[in-house]
């Protein structure tokens, strides 16, 4: 049977090139021969009731098979249904929409989380499915996140854990939403579905779908986390999932995870039992990925800014405008003659090429900043909001940034943090420290694992292996395992 590879596209991963750098995410098997244990299930069909084994009882809590029918198309999953209920606390989570998009069989499983790596042992086929649950943006307004949900042919003992994967950064273009890729973030999930877990891989609201992806917002990527959590809650039989859960998250998505960690028991459901960080992306400080230097050294080359940093401005700069001033001004942050030009980048293309195009036409870090946002985020930044330089728009922008600093919880869920120190997109000096240091100052003691020769690439398939012992002993209540690398982390340069 072949795999469904509907709207294929090809995108990046993780790391992105302002001046040079490489993209992960080799293409897997597309081939899916069925498992005789398994239901057939042909490609583009959803499996609802009418698929399961009619020996069950029909309240037997299950998570190989969703508890609700999806019969969408997979384009329909990208588009809102419209007059949905008024949003309240209640809805969040709520699925409206859903479809079947493949299933693999156990060796197509073990073969692609292999091609990653991984090592560990599969023991179940996998079927997967595409949905959109409702969530609250950050900036207070109803929104929609769609999803890819993992679910194991042969699950292990029920009741399961429930587990999310938070995704890293592939653009702001919704082309670039990870679950239009069928192989994207295949080493964060699929793993745990192979070993008999349901795990879903939210997009973020707005990203694929209607909207804007909060890009950076801690707010807004910490409720997609965590309402599709009460998403996979809502998909699959009650009872079959446990109060326990965790968040296992790369790069953008470890920043979502950490944030998550931190609003567990004010917007979640207070029941997170770990958080994974793969070398997160987390805004932490005015300082992070080097904001308030680009802002002070406006003639610096672009190339100079590091291999990411220039796009990852770029990205904030336009969803913090769109989401928070208006779609109208979403381009503000940019040089007044250059601003159809990023407009059209930032909506077509994915995080590589977009870093490339910027380092294209702004030779200069003052070529993709505007002159009147910068001057006033800094006198913000520099002096204070009362400063009589710190106006808008740089106040207004100013004020969301330190709103949007989150402070963890020492009595929340407990933290791995694991760091490449090969890594020159989230370095482990002015990101990795910092953002343990800041856990720290916040009365958090994180188990910090360094990787002395894993890049931002690298840093997932070298020690994922770990991580599922690490998961399986937070989950059984057991004693952390030790560190199996044995980097240092370097000291905060801030």
């Amino acid at each position: 049977m072949i795999r469904q590879l509907i709207w294929s596209l090809t995108l990046a991963s993780a790391s992105v090139a302002c001046g040079g750098g490489a993209a992960s995410g080799d293409a897997g098997t597309t081939t899916n021969p069925e498992d005789a244990s398994s239901p057939v299930i042909e490609a583009g069909s959803a499996i609802d009731a009418s698929t399961r084994d009619d020996a069950l009882e029909a309240s037997t809590p299950r998570i190989d098979v969703p508890a609700i029918t999806c019969s969408d198309s997979i384009s329909d999953v990208y588009v809102t249904p419209s007059n949905l209920p008024t949003m309240t606390n209640s809805t969040r989570g709520d699925i409206v929409r859903c479809a079947f998009d493949y299933a693999l069989a156990l060796s197509d499983v073990q073969s692609e989380v292999a091609s990653k790596g991984i090592t560990t042992t599969m023991t179940s086929a996998v079927n997967v499915y595409r949905i959109a649950f409702r969530t609250y943006r950050g900036n207070g307004s109803a929104g929609v996140s769609t999803a890819r949900v993992y679910l194991p042919q042969l699950p292990g003992a029920l009741p399961r854990p429930v587990l999310v994967a938070a995704h890293p950064t592939d653009g702001i273009a919704d082309s670039t939403a990870p679950s239009m890729d069928p192989t994207s973030n295949e080493d964060l999930a699929l793993p745990f579905a192979g070993l008999g877990d349901a795990i879903i891989v939210p997009d973020y609201a707005g990203l694929g779908n209607e909207g804007v992806q909060g890009y950076l917002d801690n707010h807004d990527q910490a409720h997609s986390v965590l309402d599709g959590a009460r998403a996979l809650r809502n998909f699959v039989s009650q009872g079959a999932l446990s109060s326990q859960f965790g968040v296992i998250g790369y790069s953008q998505g470890g920043g979502a995870a950490l944030s998550a960690q931190a609003l567990d028991k004010t917007y979640g459901d207070g029941n997170m039992t770990f958080v994974v960080a793969y070398a997160p992306e987390w805004p932490t400080r005015p300082n992070s990925f080097a904001f308030v230097d680009m802002l002070e050294n406006p003639t610096t080359l672009t190339i100079e800014t590091g291999i990411s940093y220039c796009a990852v401005e770029v990205m904030r700069s336009y969803a913090y405008f769109a989401n928070y001033v208006g779609m109208n001004d979403a381009d503000d942050g940019f040089p007044s003659a250059s601003r159809s030009g990023f407009d059209n980048a930032i909506n077509t293309m994915n995080e590589v090429v977009l870093g490339g195009y910027i380092q294209g036409v702004a030779p200069t870090i003052q070529g993709f900043i505007d002159p009147t946002f910068r001057t006033t985020t800094l006198a913000c930044i520099q002096n204070g909001p009362n400063d009589p330089g710190c106006v808008d728009p740089g106040k207004s922008f100013y004020t969301f940034m330190e709103n949007d600093f989150v402070t963890n919880d020492p009595n929340g869920a407990k933290i791995l943090f694991v760091q490449g120190l090969a890594d020159y997109v989230m370095p482990a000096p002015s990101e990795g420290a910092c953002n343990v240091d800041k856990l720290v100052a916040d009365g958090v003691t994180p188990q910090v694992c360094v990787d002395a020769a894993a890049q931002h690439t690298t840093v997932v398939g070298r020690n994922q292996d770990f991580v599922i012992t690490w998961v399986n002993a937070a989950l059984a209540g057991q004693a952390a395992p030790a560190c199996t690398t044995d980097g240092v982390m370097p000291p905060c340069v801030p």
